[in-house]
């Protein structure tokens, strides 16, 4: 059951015509980055409880810009403590945006916290998030994405709406 929500997360995510079945496919199975953003999230909530430093509130922090110096991702957090040296940003209540070129957002992923790799574009929340693209949407618990690659992958709890309508998973599969 899990591959069918992960290959209609997909498809509700980016779209059916920017879908590439055979790499998502090879990349379905692949959870070496997954398994390396969910120990740096361990890592970094014990070092924010160990040190008791106050995190930063209400920042908004580039991913990545267009070769015009516009924004072409970001997040922006409640509440958040950046790493410089391995380039992690750790945050609650986080958003995460994509814009076009013209400055409007194509799509975001809000959630109770998250981590994010300003390296590779990457981000695990352990917690719940939905993510928001075009009409479509999905949320769950304990999701992985990339910005980069255009894939996210939902462990729990996942919903998907498409347009109006809501598809019962569950009645589909038995």
């Amino acid at each position: 059951m899990k591959k069918f929500i992960s290959i209609l997360a997909a498809l509700a995510a980016f779209g059916v015509g920017a879908f590439e079945s055979e790499k998502w496919l090879a990349e379905r199975g692949d959870d070496s980055d997954v398994l390396r953003l969910r120990k740096a999230y361990a890592d970094c909530t014990k070092k924010i409880n160990e040190k008791l430093e106050a995190p930063a509130e209400n920042v908004s922090i580039p991913i990545e810009s267009f070769s015009n110096g516009t924004v072409k991702s970001r997040v922006t957090a409640a509440r958040a403590h950046v790493f410089a040296d391995s380039g992690y940003i750790w945050g609650e209540e986080i958003r995460v945006e994509q814009y076009r070129e013209d400055g409007s957002v194509y799509a975001s992923l809000t959630a109770e916290n998250c981590i994010v790799d300003r390296k590779t574009k990457s981000g695990w929340v352990a917690g719940a998030a939905q993510m928001v693209y075009g009409d479509a949407s999905v949320k769950g618990r304990g999701i992985y994405f990339s910005l980069e690659r255009e894939f996210i992958k939902i462990f729990s709890q996942s919903e998907i709406r498409a347009g109006h309508s809501r598809l019962d998973v569950g009645g589909l599969v038995k």
